[in-house]
């Protein structure tokens, strides 16, 4: 992202809906409470074609502890604005109001600058000025909701690794969440159906993961967005015998209102699923360092992470899983099923 300031004016200018510019209201949380009536204003020129968020600290207000931000809520600019103002209404942002951190402007899907020359928070709109109603956004979770709790989501993998990651788990007698990419599940070469069918018949939830893998905020348009959700449902309901699940993760993180919005009309209260433990597999796992792996899940561990990310793409990563599980039961937590620890009543029973 590049960032100017000229003439009291900032510029952003990017080429990736995963970055983002942000600002903070304090050095922790902000009580925000007494603005719920009110509207920010955004004066800008150029491109529309971004979201706005607005960000919760954790329970402690610590910085230093998992996940950090808690959560957020992202509205997309172009539904609250015209061509030259954005006014979204404070309470459209849905998010404890007690624990703000400050907005954030991201998920840019042009690369034409957007210039910004006043952010700002006012009592009231102009005469005449129609505000956008709010769409549902469904629910964007980092870290698991029921107490002493702890879900490994494990995304797109090798099928070559599948039965060694069974067996891990297996042996540790503990159940997991495998999120999925469709269009890898609907061919028969890779064999994936089974792998997961396998899955699933041992008490492993299964998840969506979209049907290509692509950061979907930063797709053209809503109809491409719309194609990856619908093809995406199809494949998981046509292999698992009709299956309808609420739950998804954005391939490589990537959020936006856009996003949101579009799985919330086709899945009704859909949980975005994120993470608060990133083993870090993408960066270390075929480094010469892999074991910075174990150091990566342990850092978030200590910090109170209770939600996982990983794939079972490399041998490392596999390798290294068990120890993974064991270290997360020496929190004394216990491990389940992301549905179970988003304490989800259609979740199977606990054991």
């Amino acid at each position: 992202m590049t960032v100017t300031y000229k003439s009291k004016k900032m510029t952003l200018k990017t080429n990736d809906s995963d970055l983002q510019w942000a600002t903070t209201f304090a050095e922790t949380c902000k009580d925000m409470r007494p603005y719920l009536d009110a509207y920010l204003h955004i004066a800008y020129s150029g491109s529309n074609k971004f979201s706005i968020a607005l960000q919760q600290h954790n329970v402690k207000c610590d910085n230093d502890a998992q996940p950090w931000p808690e959560t957020w809520d992202s509205l997309e600019a172009a539904r609250y604005g015209n061509e030259s103002d954005i006014y979204i209404p404070m309470n459209h942002f849905n998010i404890n109001h007690t624990r703000a951190i400050g907005f954030a402007l991201k998920g840019f899907y042009s690369t034409t600058p957007t210039v910004f020359s006043t952010i700002e928070i006012v009592s009231q709109v102009p005469k005449g000025w129609t505000v956008a109603s709010k769409l549902p956004s469904g629910n964007f979770v980092f870290a698991c909701k029921r107490p002493n709790s702890f879900a490994f989501a494990i995304d797109d993998g090798d099928p070559q690794f599948a039965q060694q990651v069974m067996q891990t788990v297996k042996e540790e007698n503990i159940t997991v969440t495998f999120f999925t990419v469709g269009a890898p599940l609907q061919d028969p070469s890779t064999n994936l159906s089974s792998v997961y069918q396998e899955m699933a018949a041992h008490g492993h939830q299964i998840a969506m993961h979209s049907y290509t893998h692509p950061p979907l905020e930063g797709l053209e348009d809503e109809a491409s967005i719309d194609w990856e959700y619908n093809n995406m449902i199809r494949a998981v309901s046509d292999t698992f015998n009709g299956m309808h699940t609420p739950y998804f993760r954005p391939p490589f993180g990537t959020e936006g209102a856009r996003m949101r919005q579009r799985l919330a009309a086709v899945i009704d209260n859909p949980y975005i699923v994120q993470w608060s433990v990133d083993v870090e597999d993408w960066m270390w796992a075929e480094s010469k360092t892999p074991e910075k792996q174990l150091d990566a899940f342990k850092r978030d561990v200590s910090k109170g992470g209770s939600l996982v990310v990983m794939h079972y793409l490399y041998p490392s990563t596999v390798g290294y899983l068990k120890q993974f599980i064991q270290i997360a039961k020496a929190t004394g937590k216990q491990l389940m099923r992301v549905d179970q620890c988003m304490m989800d009543p259609n979740a199977p029973p606990l054991p």
